[in-house]
């Protein structure tokens, strides 16, 4: 078998060597069953049960119909939610954001040492896993009461590090495209702040998709009808794909149609029903637009990312290393497309942002927002 640590060994999700989800919920649906069983559960438990309950939460209905288990879901929110506060407490002992970002060496070791290619597999899956279970869990606890600012940098940290490394959990890619195709496509509207812990998986599923294209050009010398009838299948497949793709990378351009306040009077202590704030603003020309959201619960020192996005909703790669200038504050577009720039300097204004971009800084018009006048 080819060792390329770019091989995707790990068929756990598929049928037919195809991602399945049905087959990724059925085994969630039964670890959901196992934790229902405890009645005083402890702090791994009270976490590993919020984190499953956001994870189903996240899925398509007809999935959950499908296996019979509408009833058992609905069972288990309702355990969720009568242990309230105090379970969310318990479950936010348990995330360990540290932790997590000095595991991820072993699995940057794991492509210097280039060992079984399913070790790796299993080692992308599982920090995958570790890191959505702690978002989710995170959310879930919002949403009894519970809410951890400082948490919740630390996880934007590690996602953040995830994003840059993309391409060091494409051995997981089966489990990520049928983590995918699970989503359900409202997701925006059934609820924005669930929706938001499944955008790390916007940037893997563009990874995947580059590096299975760089590979099919390699592997096809020549279209014999054993060939074809592949790509048919896999034509399908990435349809799929697409559908779960689109529903994600459209998640920033969603928000709550009912504004009550400023996103600075949120800083006291916001709802976790309060919707996230965003700026858009398109290039001249039409051919790029930049997008920036800022949490309902910011810190003094958090910094925020402005992203470049082209037309097909992909990272603008193409415009890495060009200066941005920002309400005064001036940075580099990185390779992955975004700049970083300090939240309190951004907002400490009483007119629109005016975003300039390039060796002539040229303006880009702001194009949409659902931020107020005075807090803009």
């Amino acid at each position: 078998m080819n060792d390329s640590p770019y091989v995707f060994p790990h068929l756990a999700a598929t049928r037919d060597g195809i991602p399945d989800p049905l087959i990724k919920v059925d085994c969630w649906l039964s670890q959901w069953q196992d934790l229902l069983q405890t009645d005083d559960p402890t702090p791994d438990e009270a976490y590993d049960r919020l984190a499953l309950w956001a994870r189903l939460r996240r899925v398509q209905p007809e999935l959950i119909t499908r296996l019979n288990a509408t009833e058992s879901l609905a069972e288990g929110e309702a355990i969720c939610a009568a242990g309230g506060a105090s379970l969310a407490a318990e479950a936010l002992t348990v995330p360990n954001p540290g932790g997590w970002l000095n595991e991820t060496r072993a699995l940057e070791q794991a492509f210097e040492d280039l060992g079984p290619a399913e070790d790796r597999s299993e080692l992308a899956e599982r920090l995958l896993n570790d890191l959505d279970d702690a978002a989710l869990a995170a959310y879930a606890a919002r949403r009894l009461g519970v809410a951890d600012p400082q948490l919740q940098v630390e996880l934007d940290r590690c996602e953040q590090w995830l994003v840059e490394h993309a391409r060091l959990f494409l051995p997981a890619a089966v489990h990520i495209q049928a983590v995918g195709m699970a989503l359900r496509p409202d997701l925006p509207e059934f609820d924005y702040g669930l929706a938001v812990t499944a955008l790390k998986y916007q940037d893997l599923l563009c990874a995947i998709e580059r590096t299975e294209q760089e590979l099919s050009l390699a592997a096809v010398a020549r279209l014999e009808p054993e060939v074809a009838r592949r790509l048919a299948a896999r034509y399908r497949d990435e349809r799929r794909l697409q559908a779960a793709q689109r529903m994600i990378l459209g998640l920033m351009a969603t928000w709550y149609r009912r504004l009550r306040q400023s996103p600075l009077a949120h800083a006291g202590g916001a709802s976790p029903l309060e919707p996230l704030w965003w700026w858009r603003w398109t290039s001249p020309a039409g051919d790029f637009t930049a997008r920036m959201t800022i949490p309902p619960q910011p810190v003094a020192d958090q910094s925020v990312r402005l992203e470049f996005l082209d037309v097909e909703k992909r990272r603008a790669l193409e415009l890495a290393g060009q200066t941005v200038t920002l309400h005064g504050a001036t940075a580099a577009i990185d390779p992955a497309g975004k700049v970083t720039f300090p939240l309190a300097q951004l907002l400490d204004t009483d007119r629109p942002l005016i975003l300039r971009v390039g060796p002539d800084q040229v303006e880009w018009p702001l194009t949409a927002t659902n931020a107020r006048p005075d807090s803009s």
